[in-house]
C-alpha cells in the first residue's frame, strides 16, 4: 500500500468503502469516514490529500459536507471528488457549486477512479508549483523594488554629503539618511578641535556620547541583536533598531550603512583638510602682511637715509670750501686736502649707488607682496 498520498473515503455504505479501498488501495493510503460529520473530523485530524465524498448520506449529505470543508480555512485546499449514482446535469452542477473538483458515477471503474485521483493530484502539484513560483517571483520583485529604493536613498544621502560645508550639516545629512530607512541611532564625528555627537532625537546625552565614543576602539562593524555599530577613524554610527526579523533586509541595510559611514568619513576628512588649508592660508596671508609692512618701513627708512647722506655730503663740501678761506692754506695744501675729501665723497657716493640698486630690488618685492594681499 502506498503512503505518498492519503485519500479519505467517505460513504455511509460499508460495502462501498471496502470496494473503493480495494480499488485504489494499491496506490494510495486509505482513511475512512461513515458520515459527513465524521468526514469533517477525520479531515481535520488526518489532513488527506484527496477526499472521495458520497453524495447521498444520512445526516448531512455530500454537498453540505463539501460546503463546510470549503468554508474551513485549514481544510478548504483539500480537493473533493464526488461519488454519486446520479448522472443528471443538476447533480453535477450542485457538486460544482458546493466546491467539488471532480465527479464520478457509481458503479465506478477502478482504473478511471485511480486515473482521476492521480490526475487531480498532479494538477494540484502543478498548481502548487506555479503558486510557489509566482510567490517567489513576487517576493523577488518586491525585494528588487525595496533594494532599488534603498540604493536610491543611499545615493541621495551621498549627494547631500557633497554639499555639506560643516560637520553639523554632515551629521544631519547622515541622520536623515538613517531615517529614510526607518532606523534610529546616533552619529559622532571626531576632529582635533573636538567631538560632535547627535542622535535622531536631537543632541546626544553625555551617556550616549560616551557609549559611541567607546565604539571608536571596536571592530569596524559590530552587530548585537538589533544594535549595529559602524566605526571609522573620524566617524561612528550606532543604530538601535536593525530589522533582525527580516535577515535579507537587515543584510542589505548593513551594507548600505557601511557605504554611508565610509562616505561620511571621506567628507569629514575633506572638511578637515579644507579647514587646515584655510587656516594655513590665513596664517600665510598674515605673515605676508607683516613682512610687507616691515619691508615697507625699511624701504622708507633707507630712502630717508640716502637723502640725509646726500645732504651731509653737500654740507661737508660747503664746510671745506669755507675752511680753506679761513685757514689761508697754500694751493698745494688745498689740493692735498681736496683730494682726500674727494676720494672719501666718491666712496660714499659709490656706496649709495650700490645701496640704491638693492633699494630698488626691495621696493619691487614690497610691491609684489602688496599685490598678493589684494588677490
Amino acid at each position: 500500500m502506498g503512503d505518498t498520498h492519503k485519500v479519505l473515503v467517505t460513504d455511509d455504505d460499508d460495502f462501498m468503502r471496502v470496494m473503493i479501498g480495494e480499488s485504489i488501495g494499491a496506490n494510495f493510503t486509505i482513511v475512512e469516514a461513515a458520515s459527513g460529520d465524521e468526514c469533517l473530523e477525520v479531515a481535520a485530524r488526518e489532513r488527506p490529500d484527496v477526499i472521495l465524498l458520497d453524495v447521498e448520506m444520512e445526516g448531512i449529505d455530500g454537498y453540505e459536507t463539501c460546503r463546510r470543508l470549503k468554508a474551513d480555512f485549514e481544510l478548504d485546499a483539500i480537493p473533493v471528488i464526488f461519488v454519486s449514482g446520479h448522472d443528471e446535469i443538476e447533480a453535477r452542477l450542485r457538486g460544482y457549486e458546493a466546491g467539488g473538483e471532480d465527479y464520478i458515477l457509481k458503479p465506478f471503474d477502478a482504473q478511471e477512479l485511480n486515473a482521476k485521483i492521480t490526475n487531480l493530484l498532479a494538477k494540484i502539484s502543478q498548481t502548487a508549483q506555479l503558486k510557489e513560483m509566482a510567490n517567489y517571483a513576487s517576493q523577488t520583485a518586491m525585494t528588487a523594488m525595496s533594494s532599488a529604493s534603498e540604493v536610491g536613498s543611499l545615493l541621495q544621502t551621498l549627494q547631500t554629503f557633497n554639499n555639506c560645508a560643516d560637520f553639523k550639516a554632515l551629521i544631519d545629512a547622515a541622520l536623515a539618511g538613517l531615517a529614510s530607512y526607518g532606523l534610529e541611532g546616533a552619529v559622532q564625528i571626531r576632529t582635533t578641535n573636538g567631538t560632535l555627537t547627535t542622535t535622531t532625537r536631537g543632541e546626544a546625552s553625555p551617556l550616549e556620547a560616551s557609549v559611541i565614543s567607546h565604539m571608536a576602539g571596536m571592530d569596524r562593524i559590530v552587530q548585537y541583536r538589533t544594535r549595529l555599530s559602524i566605526t571609522y577613524p573620524a566617524v561612528s554610527l550606532l543604530v538601535s533598531n536593525m530589522p533582525t526579523e527580516d535577515p535579507d533586509r537587515c543584510g542589505r541595510l548593513r551594507d548600505h550603512l557601511a557605504v554611508l559611514v565610509e562616505s561620511a568619513e571621506v567628507r569629514t576628512n575633506t572638511l578637515i583638510a579644507d579647514a587646515r588649508s584655510r587656516l594655513r592660508g590665513e596664517r600665510i596671508a598674515a605673515a605676508v602682511q607683516r613682512i610687507s609692512a616691515t619691508l615697507s618701513e625699511i624701504d622708507n627708512e633707507q630712502r630717508q637715509t640716502r637723502v640725509a647722506t646726500s645732504q651731509a655730503i653737500q654740507d661737508l663740501t660747503a664746510s671745506l670750501e669755507r675752511a680753506w678761506v679761513r685757514l689761508a692754506l697754500t694751493e698745494q695744501q688745498e689740493l692735498f686736502i681736496a683730494g682726500i675729501a674727494s676720494v672719501g665723497i666718491t666712496r660714499v657716493q659709490d656706496a649709495q649707488l650700490a645701496e640704491a640698486s638693492q633699494q630698488d630690488k626691495m621696493s619691487s618685492v614690497v610691491r609684489e607682496l602688496q599685490q598678493m594681499l589684494t588677490l
